[in-house]
């Protein structure tokens, strides 16, 4: 009785979850006198991608005072029809007659694996699910953090462009991706490359590489055309730091580094014997020592 009576009704699940159509389903049909809906949900083991048909045949029909409806949605399919393979276009097509705007994007694995994520705009949430190269972009003014990742395909040089565009008040972004990068641009402070683009996070103050290849590391630490003016807690692997920075010598990466207040270590060591160069490296770090480095 208290549910049906509910005039606003938020949902977020950072986790993944396979109870969408056996237990969120179930409960959202029984608030009939919502106003306002949102829901953040990572929904897997399904057959078919939740679209706009299917979130109104089994939801919002029956929601008639309903005045707000935000989403971000990410389906993972295992078991999806190789002749049905909807298309992003498609999937835009079933929120068009209930009036939502939205945009999407997919990811096909193989004939019968995919992954679908929708959201509604403007996106008003200050975190995403999960987004990978196929993601198109757009301006998410209320986005503070963000996961990227990507089993099919690098990220390169202009996907952190766009993210940075897309995302410009982001404050910590964990890149998960382990394939090398294909074209690696690593600009030294002298050089005068007309050809690329400065890219800048003007906000970011929180780094993490534990899941991605060490081209990431090179493109953030050592390119000079990546502006991270806040930059203060790095999450990274200590020998992979070592070796881009070539045992902390590199002067490219020291202009970040030297703000750094926060480490964490992806390490299987217990305990590591820093490089004599590390703290003169890191130098704000030196006057908290050890307290402010952590091992994973």
């Amino acid at each position: 009785k208290i549910v049906s009576n509910l005039k606003c009704f938020s949902l977020f699940s950072p986790d993944e979850t396979i109870e969408y159509d056996s237990q969120i389903v179930p409960l959202l049909q029984q608030m009939s006198q919502l106003e306002k809906l949102t829901l953040s949900l990572d929904v897997i083991n399904r057959t078919s991608f939740i679209d706009g048909t299917q979130l109104y045949n089994d939801i919002l029909k029956n929601m008639s005072h309903l005045q707000s409806f935000i989403f971000d949605i990410v389906t993972a399919c295992f078991q999806l029809k190789a002749e049905l393979l909807p298309s992003c276009n498609d999937i835009r097509r079933t929120f068009i007659q209930s009036g939502y705007h939205m945009d999407c994007y997919i990811d096909y694995y193989n004939s019968e694996e995919g992954r679908c994520h929708i959201y509604s705009l403007p996106f008003n949430m200050e975190h995403m699910h999960a987004i990978t190269n196929n993601f198109p972009g757009g301006l998410f003014m209320n986005v503070r953090r963000l996961f990227v990742t990507d089993s099919l395909h690098p990220f390169e040089h202009y996907f952190f462009a766009r993210i940075s565009l897309s995302f410009p008040l982001l404050i910590s972004l964990e890149i998960s991706n382990r394939h090398s990068q294909k074209k690696k641009f690593i600009h030294q402070p002298s050089e005068l490359d007309q050809t690329s683009f400065i890219i800048i996070y003007p906000h970011l103050v929180e780094l993490s590489f534990f899941l991605g290849n060490i081209d990431y590391v090179k493109q953030f630490l050592l390119d000079s055309n990546m502006r991270l003016p806040r930059l203060n807690k790095l999450h990274v692997n200590y020998d992979e730091l070592k070796c881009i920075t070539n045992n902390f010598t590199n002067a490219a990466a020291h202009a970040k580094c030297a703000k750094l207040k926060h480490i964490t270590f992806d390490t299987t060591e217990t305990k590591l014997v820093y490089s004599k160069n590390f703290f003169l490296y890191c130098s704000s770090l030196e006057k908290y020592g050890t307290r402010n480095i952590f091992l994973t």
